[in-house]
C-alpha cells in the first residue's frame, strides 16, 4: 500500500531572512533607487524648466496683447525719445507733467530724498538704466489708468501720490512737483498679466501711516524696488542701476528677474568707442570691490541673441563705430521684441564685454544662438570670441560657470543649450 507523504517538516520551522539574504535585498533596493533618484531628478529639472517656459509664453502674450491694444510694442526705456514718442502716440492727450514726471524719475539724479529739491543746474540727463529692462516689462504690462490726461498717476495707474510724508516724526504734506514724493502703487489698473506678487522685486511700505523719511539715516521707507545692487560707491555711473521705485518680476524667488528687449533698441549705444562704451543690456551689481576682476560674482547680466543669419554689409563697408558694428548680425525677433529668463541656476551669465570685465570697458559682446559669443569690431563685422563654443566659457574663462546654457527666451522652445544640433 503507498503511504501518505507527511509534508510536514520536522524541527523548528524558520522565519524571516538570513543575514545574506538581507545584505542582497538591501543591495537591490540600492540598485534600484540609484536607477530611480536621477530619474526622478531629471524629472523634477523638466518640470521646473517647462513651467518657468509657460511663464515666459504668458508674458509674451501680454505684450502681444499691449500691442494689439496700442498699436505698438512697450519701449524697453533704453531710449527717451523712443519712450515719449510710444507715449504721445497711445496717450495722445497725456498731460505734459506726467512724461515730465517719468523722465525726473528715469534721470541722472537720485529721487530717495524727499526733502531734496529737484536741481536746475546742470540739467539733468536721462538715464537708461535706471528703469532696466526688466523693471520696463512691469512697468509697461503691470497696467495704466484709464484717465486719458493721467494714465501714470490717474487713478489705478503705476505712480501713486501719498497725502503725506513722515519726515523725522512730522506728517509733511506731499508735493505733486517732487518726483520723490511718488511711490509705486502695487495695485494697478487692467493689468496685460497678472504678476505673481510673491515674485515682484517689490518692497512695500511697512509704516500703516504711510511713508517716512529719516533725514540722519538716510532711510526712505516706500513702496520701492528691492532688485537694486548693494555696495554702489562709484565707476561706470550710467551702467549703476540707481535705486528706483521700479519693481521686476522673477520666475522663482532668488532668481534675477525677466528682461525685455524692444527691436527697434536691440543696438542702442552711447557712440563711444573708447570706455565707457554703453550698449543696451540688463547688467545686475553684486557689488563694485571686484569690477573688471573677471570675478562671476561680481556682475550678471545679458544682451539681445543674434541669429546666425549675417546682415549685408554696407557698400562703403563698415564705419569705424561699435554701432556699425551690431548691425552685421541678425537679431532674433527682429521686428518685434525679446524675452530673455535665467535657467534653474538663477543667473545669465557676466561676459557682456570682450575681455570679461566690467560691461563698458572693452567690446560690447552678444551671445549668438549657436552658442557663439561675438565680439563687436571697430570697422569690421563682429566676430566670435576664441575658447567659446556652444555656450561654453571655460576656454575663455576655466573657471565661470555657463550660466548662459540654462537661460530660456521667447524665440526658443527650450534652454539655449537644448536647442543646439
Amino acid at each position: 500500500m503507498i503511504k501518505r507523504m507527511n509534508n510536514q517538516r520536522s524541527g523548528t520551522h524558520r522565519s524571516g531572512f538570513t543575514l545574506v539574504e538581507l545584505l542582497v535585498v538591501i543591495t537591490i533596493i540600492a540598485a534600484i533607487a540609484g536607477l530611480t533618484i536621477p530619474a526622478v531628478g531629471v524629472v523634477i529639472k523638466s518640470v521646473r524648466q517647462s513651467a518657468m517656459k509657460a511663464e515666459i509664453s504668458n508674458i509674451e502674450q501680454g505684450i502681444d496683447a499691449y500691442n494689439t491694444k496700442y498699436n505698438d510694442y512697450p519701449p524697453d526705456f533704453s531710449d527717451w525719445n523712443i519712450v515719449k514718442r510710444h507715449y504721445l502716440k497711445i496717450f495722445p492727450d497725456i498731460a505734459n507733467s506726467e512724461l515730465n514726471l517719468l523722465f525726473a524719475l528715469c534721470d541722472t539724479f537720485p529721487d530717495n530724498d524727499p526733502t531734496a529739491v529737484p536741481p536746475t543746474s546742470p540739467a539733468p540727463t536721462y538715464d537708461p538704466f535706471v528703469m532696466d529692462r526688466a523693471e520696463a516689462l512691469v512697468w509697461s504690462l503691470g497696467g495704466f489708468s484709464s484717465d486719458p490726461q493721467y494714465p501714470f498717476t490717474g487713478s489705478g495707474g503705476p505712480l501713486e501720490l501719498p497725502p503725506s510724508i513722515i519726515i523725522d516724526g512730522t506728517a509733511t504734506p506731499t508735493n505733486p512737483a517732487l518726483a520723490s514724493h511718488y511711490q509705486y502703487r502695487a495695485i494697478r489698473n487692467a493689468p496685460f498679466i497678472e504678476f505673481e506678487p510673491k515674485r515682484l522685486l517689490l518692497r512695500s511700505t511697512t509704516s500703516t501711516n504711510g511713508p517716512s523719511y529719516n533725514s540722519g539715516s538716510g532711510a526712505y521707507d516706500r513702496n520701492a524696488s528691492t532688485d537694486e545692487p548693494r555696495n554702489i560707491s562709484g565707476g561706470f555711473p550710467a551702467l549703476y542701476q540707481t535705486p528706483d521705485i521700479f519693481p521686476a518680476y522673477v520666475l522663482r524667488e532668488g532668481h534675477k528677474p525677466v528682461v525685455y528687449f524692444d527691436s527697434r533698441t536691440y543696438a542702442w549705444n552711447n557712440g563711444n568707442t573708447a570706455a565707457p562704451i554703453v550698449f543696451n543690456a540688463y547688467v545686475s551689481y553684486e557689488n563694485d570691490t571686484d569690477i573688471g576682476s573677471l570675478d562671476p560674482d561680481t556682475i550678471d547680466g545679458i544682451r539681445p541673441v543674434y541669429t546666425r543669419q549675417p546682415n549685408t554689409p554696407p557698400a562703403g563697408g563698415y564705419a569705424a563705430s561699435f554701432g556699425a558694428s551690431a548691425a552685421s548680425w541678425q537679431f532674433a525677433n527682429p521686428s518685434s521684441f525679446q524675452l530673455l529668463a535665467p535657467g534653474l541656476d538663477g543667473r545669465f551669465g557676466y561676459l557682456l564685454d570682450a575681455d570679461g570685465g566690467g560691461p563698458s570697458n572693452a567690446a560690447p559682446v552678444f551671445w549668438r544662438t549657436d552658442g557663439a559669443l561675438m565680439s563687436l569690431v571697430v570697422g569690421g563685422p563682429a566676430q566670435p570670441l576664441s575658447g567659446i563654443s556652444r555656450f561654453d566659457i571655460t576656454g575663455f574663462v576655466s573657471r565661470a560657470s555657463n550660466s548662459m546654457r540654462d537661460n530660456q527666451s521667447n524665440f526658443t522652445a527650450k534652454t539655449f543649450v537644448d536647442e543646439l544640433p
